[in-house]
Formats: structure tokens, sequence, C-alpha cells
């Protein structure tokens, strides 16, 4: 008795496990896209302060000092915007022995202005450490740069629908499931600076960087699929 109500029960729900696989007929997939390059126009910088002590109160006040510093020379640069950022600190060790707490601590400049931060840079790099630098398109005209290409992408995916639906003979087509997506890849310029100790070195190397602005590749993608109709 036990088989046959097993099998019963089986073969109730086997028709639903295999209808939810079926398909509609005459469905095709589809992608189509847009992409352009867009001209950067924010540059970023982080820059970060160091220091190691054996004392973390000293430690901490080392660091303060130089942000602090750091902090009051970019109000002088009222273009450039300035971020918080992280604060950081771990034990070091030398053969399992504490050798002294690391610190660092690090701020995020945002200019549209290359040429005011730029200076700014070359001014921090005398205490500071440049973690890296790199241009962006701004999210103002980045939303307006997807918006074109998005409405590019969908009638670049209609052409194509339209010409398979001709090229199988079929009438028209439906829409079955679409997924728009879009991002851009910007070629990011990486700077960076190893501490030196000779205050002379330090003012030597305090002149502005030298940055140029480059592209940024912005892409839509429509993924989506079609059900031919007869």
């Amino acid at each position: 008795m036990y088989k046959w109500t097993l099998l019963l029960v089986l073969s109730l729900f086997a028709p639903l496990g295999f209808a939810h696989e079926v398909q509609p007929e005459g469905l095709v997939n589809i992608q189509a896209f847009a992409s352009t390059e867009a001209q950067t126009d924010t540059m970023h910088a982080v820059v970060a302060v160091e220091a190691e002590n054996r004392d973390p109160a000293v430690l901490a006040k080392s660091i303060n000092k130089k942000m602090a510093w750091a902090l009051e020379t970019a109000k002088s640069f009222s273009a450039v915007k300035v971020k918080g950022g992280q604060y950081t600190t771990h034990q070091m060790y030398n053969k399992r022995i504490f050798k002294a707490w690391r610190g660092s601590q690090t701020i995020t400049l945002e200019s549209k202005n290359s040429t005011e931060l730029g200076k700014l840079v070359a001014v921090l790099q005398k205490k500071l450490l440049i973690k890296s630098i790199r241009y962006e398109v701004s999210k103002e005209k980045l939303g307006g740069i997807k918006k074109q290409l998005t409405q590019q992408a969908i009638i670049n995916f209609n052409e194509q629908a339209n010409l398979i639906t001709e090229g199988f003979n079929k009438n028209k087509y439906v829409i079955h499931q679409i997924n728009i997506s879009t991002n851009n890849q910007p070629r990011p310029i990486h700077y960076s600076k190893a501490r030196v100790s000779s205050t002379s070195m330090m003012a030597e190397s305090a002149s502005p960087a030298n940055l140029r602005q480059n592209t940024s590749t912005v892409r839509v993608q429509i993924n989506g699929s079609i059900r031919l109709i007869k």
C-alpha cells in the first residue's frame, strides 16, 4: 500500500514540475548596446597621513596634528571639496616582538578645477602621502549621457527585433523579458609617492602635479528576449 501511495503522489506533482520548465514557443534572445567615450570632468585625490610610535596616544596626536594642518591648508582652495576618510591603527611586530603602533588617516579631495586641486596636492605632499589621483565623469554629466545612450540602445534593440521577425517570416513580436544595465569604466591615473625624510627633498617635490584629463567609457546594455508571433 505504501509503494502505491508514493507513486500516486509523485504522479500528481510531476506534471507541475514539467510544466514549470516549459518555455513559450518562438522565443529569441537579443542583446543590444550603445556606448560612448565621455570626457572626464571631476578629479579625485586621496591623501593620507601615516606614522609610527610605540605610544598610541602620541601616535594619534601626531596624525591629528598633520591632518589638522592639511584641512586648514585646504580651506584656501575654495574650488576643492574635502571629504573625510578612514582612520586605522595596527600593531607592528619584529620576530613576534612588539615594535610599534602604525596609524593612517585619509581624506579625499574632489574638484572640477584640476589646476586648483593640483596646486593643493603639491602643497599637501610636503607632509602627506598622495595615495591616488583619478579623473571621473561627474554624476550630473553621467546622468545625461546615460539617458541618451539608453534611448539609442532601445532603438538598436527594436531594429534587431524587427530584422529577426522579418527574417523568420513572422508578422510581429512581443517583448517577453527585458533587462537594462549601465556602467562606466574610467581610466584612473594612479599617483603614489614614497615618504622622504629630508625636508629639502620634500620642498623640491612640492610642485603642482602634472595631470591630464582622460576619457571614460559609458555603456548601456539591453539583454532581453522576444516572442515571435505569426
